[in-house]
């Protein structure tokens, strides 16, 4: 038998890595990640041809506030993801089925809750984010119709979850593209046409969702086998009443650690509001375009998962290394692409998303840091895809509490402390400190996740 410390090597020839895996999982990912804030973007680019700044700042803010909420449940995914993929790694299709049962009755039960308490919720976090006014009434209503879709969202993410698992994501492709298209005739309706501003950008999205939700739960059920079907609508099966405590531990880590990420994406988001309405409005578009190079880097981290989760199912530290190595540099070409193109297109793209002279003009002022944003923090998406796949998610929030504590807080300190006030350049340049110092923090703590399946 091999002992552990020769399994715990990191020792992978490039013939043998899993490119052609890889990349058959990784491509259709990127595509239907890529959706999701092309949809965002189609908001944005509509409400800036058809409205006034205020609408982009506060669907800018409503929708950071709504994603904030919306991604601490977002752990349904990729802990799906986790459990089904280590349990087909590990050869059983039945127990991936219950995975799925399990956390359809969690989605359930946080909609539940959710719908009883947004009412009371949203108003308290957007009191503290804005200040009384236009903005702020305008985002409140954004943002309450937004929450009415979020059972639709957590079953979508039932759904892919199992799929990425099963290393299929042609599914969730198809799902998020149907979403997107539908998103994006609905903000036509209800904006261009209708001219309903912020509140039309917000049902577009709402019945989009809902779709999107429907398709992903009429796919899943006609790939289940029957056996998989039984097990999905046994709700008396006695298994059913065990694996919720490794479950829990798993999810919870995964809350607080997406919790933190996006309280400060919401942070950057909402800081604007304080400055001007044109800094709010820029400080929304280049958040749009943060959204989507880390969905568009998020494809191979979702291949590295699903691969991650296999490895980890068959206790494989060699699988686990390989995928890692077999995502990582078409990440790297990935971000750079980005960074490039963000760059040298920036007067189109902003031409693109708004005809707001004050706005675009403000935006540039800041564009550095949304261009570079790709380059510097391409490893912290790439490494949370090997650690949720192999279901480590108490490191990843280590690594997360380090890098707020350390480098996020601070660097916001010390920047208002020797200018006299905070400003948007301090404010950016602590958000790419934080993603420099996840990926750093969780490279550091990488053989400590291979030792564990040695």
């Amino acid at each position: 038998m091999t002992d552990a410390p020769e399994r715990s090597r990191v020792r992978v020839r490039w013939a043998a890595l899993p490119h052609a895996q890889t990349r058959r999982l990784a491509l259709p990912a990127i595509a239907s990640n890529v959706a999701v804030p092309v949809a965002g973007l189609v908001d944005t680019a509509m409400l800036g041809h058809f409205a006034q700044a205020i609408d982009i700042g506060a669907v800018g803010l409503g929708a950071a506030v709504i994603s904030t909420l919306f991604w601490v449940f977002s752990f349904l995914r990729p802990g799906t993801t986790s459990v089904v993929g280590r349990a087909l790694g590990a050869g059983d299709a039945v127990g991936a089925a219950r995975h799925v049962q399990r956390a359809a009755a969690l989605a359930a039960a946080l909609s539940a809750v959710w719908l009883a308490l947004q009412w009371l919720i949203v108003p308290a976090i957007l009191a503290v984010l804005a200040p009384a006014g236009t903005v702020r009434d305008t985002a409140l209503n954004y943002t309450l119709i937004r929450g009415l879709s979020l059972p639709a969202l957590l079953v979508t993410l039932v759904v892919a979850g199992y799929f990425i698992g099963a290393h299929n994501t042609r599914v969730p492709l198809a799902v998020a593209t149907a979403t997107a298209s539908m998103n994006i005739v609905l903000d036509f309706l209800f904006v261009g046409v209708l001219g309903w501003g912020a509140t039309g950008a917000a049902w577009g999205t709402f019945g989009s969702e809902w779709v999107g939700a429907a398709l992903a739960v009429t796919l899943m059920w006609r790939r289940l086998t029957p056996e998989q079907r039984h097990t999905v609508l046994d709700w008396r099966d006695r298994q059913l009443r065990t694996g919720w405590g490794a479950l829990a531990r798993f999810n919870s880590a995964l809350m607080a650690r997406t919790a933190l990420l996006m309280g400060v994406v919401t942070f950057v988001a909402s800081v604007g509001s304080r400055f001007d309405t044109e800094t709010l409005a820029a400080n929304a578009i280049m958040l749009q375009l943060m959204h989507f190079s880390s969905y568009a880097l998020d494809g191979y981290a979702n291949a590295a998962e699903a691969l991650a989760s296999h490895a980890a199912g068959r206790a494989d530290p060699g699988g686990l290394n390989a995928a890692a190595v077999a995502s990582a540099l078409p990440m790297v070409a990935i971000a750079v692409a980005l960074t490039a193109t963000y760059w040298c297109a920036r007067h189109g793209i902003l031409a693109l998303l708004t005809d707001l002279p004050n706005v675009s003009s403000t935006a540039l002022d800041y564009w550095g840091y949304i261009a570079v944003f790709p380059l510097l923090s391409w490893g912290a998406w790439w490494l949370d895809g090997i650690y949720l796949g192999a279901g480590r998610s108490g490191l990843m929030l280590v690594s997360m509490l380090a890098s707020t504590l350390l480098v996020f807080l601070p660097v916001l300190a010390v920047g208002a402390v020797v200018t006299g006030s905070l400003t948007n350049d301090h404010v950016w340049q602590a958000f790419l400190g934080l993603n420099v110092a996840r990926q750093a923090t969780l490279a550091a703590l990488y053989p400590r996740l291979v030792k564990t399946l040695a």
